[in-house]
C-alpha cells in the first residue's frame, strides 16, 4: 500500500474543496492555511513556512504558534527560531523567534532563494512553498503526492486565495513573480520528483499531472 501525502495549497479552489475528507490523513499545509480552519475540521499533520513577505509581514509569531501548538510537524525557516539580522529590509520585522520545539525542524533558506532559482535538492526554498513541500514529503518517505488547492494561477491577491484577506498588502510584481515561480516549481517537480504526483485541485490550471477527484481517492 502506498504512503500518500496530500499537499494543500492556499488557492481559491479550497472554497470548493471538501477538506474534511483529509481529516486524519497525512497532509501538509503552508503559510496562512490557518485562516481556513473555521471552514473545516481538517488540520494538516505537517506544516511548512520558509517565506516572509516583507511588504505584508502579518503577525507571523502568533500564526506559526497555531501550528506548533497543534502538534503539526513543522518545517520552518531558521530565522523563526531566534530572529535574523536585517538584510536589505527583508528581515526587519523578525526581531526574535519562537525558540525550539520537539515538533519543529528549522532549515536555512537555500542558495537559490534570493536568486529566484530552484533545483530538486534537500531542501530547496527557491521557488515557493510547493517545491519545498514536495521535497520534504519525499524525504519523509511518502511515495505518492496529491495536490489540493494548488490553482497555479495568480492575478489578484483578493481572488487568488481561499479568503480575500489572505494578504493585506502586496507589491506591483506580485502576479508576474508568483506565476513565474509556480511555473518553474512545477516544472522541477514534474521532471525530478521520484514518486507519482496527482492533481486533485478543483478546476486547477496545471496540465502536467494526472487529474483525480479527492472524493475518489
Amino acid at each position: 500500500m502506498s504512503r500518500r501525502m496530500y499537499l494543500v495549497g492556499n488557492g481559491a479552489s479550497l472554497k470548493k474543496t471538501n477538506l474534511d475528507i483529509l481529516a486524519g490523513k497525512p497532509s501538509m499545509g503552508v503559510n496562512q492555511i490557518h485562516k481556513h480552519y473555521d471552514k473545516t475540521i481538517w488540520r494538516p499533520t505537517h506544516y511548512v513556512r520558509v517565506d516572509f513577505p516583507a511588504f505584508d509581514p502579518d503577525d507571523w509569531k502568533t500564526n506559526i504558534m497555531i501550528h506548533v501548538g497543534n502538534d503539526e510537524q513543522c518545517l520552518l525557516w531558521d530565522a523563526y527560531r531566534a530572529g535574523a539580522d536585517r538584510y536589505d529590509g527583508n528581515f526587519e520585522y523578525i526581531y526574535d523567534g519562537i525558540g525550539d520545539f520537539p515538533n519543529v525542524r528549522y532549515i536555512p533558506r537555500c542558495k537559490h532563494h534570493y536568486l529566484r532559482q530552484g533545483e530538486w535538492h534537500s531542501i530547496c526554498t527557491g521557488m515557493g512553498s510547493i517545491l519545498t513541500m514536495a521535497i520534504w514529503a519525499v524525504e519523509l518517505g511518502f511515495d505518492e503526492l496529491v495536490l489540493v488547492g494548488c490553482d497555479a494561477k495568480f492575478t489578484n491577491p483578493k481572488e487568488d486565495h481561499f479568503t480575500e484577506d489572505y494578504y493585506q498588502k502586496w507589491d506591483e510584481s506580485y502576479a508576474e513573480r508568483n506565476n513565474q515561480n509556480i511555473k518553474t516549481a512545477h516544472k522541477i517537480i514534474g521532471e525530478k520528483c521520484p514518486v507519482p504526483v496527482l492533481d486533485a485541485t478543483v478546476d486547477g490550471t496545471l496540465t502536467i499531472y494526472p487529474k483525480v477527484r479527492l472524493e475518489d481517492l
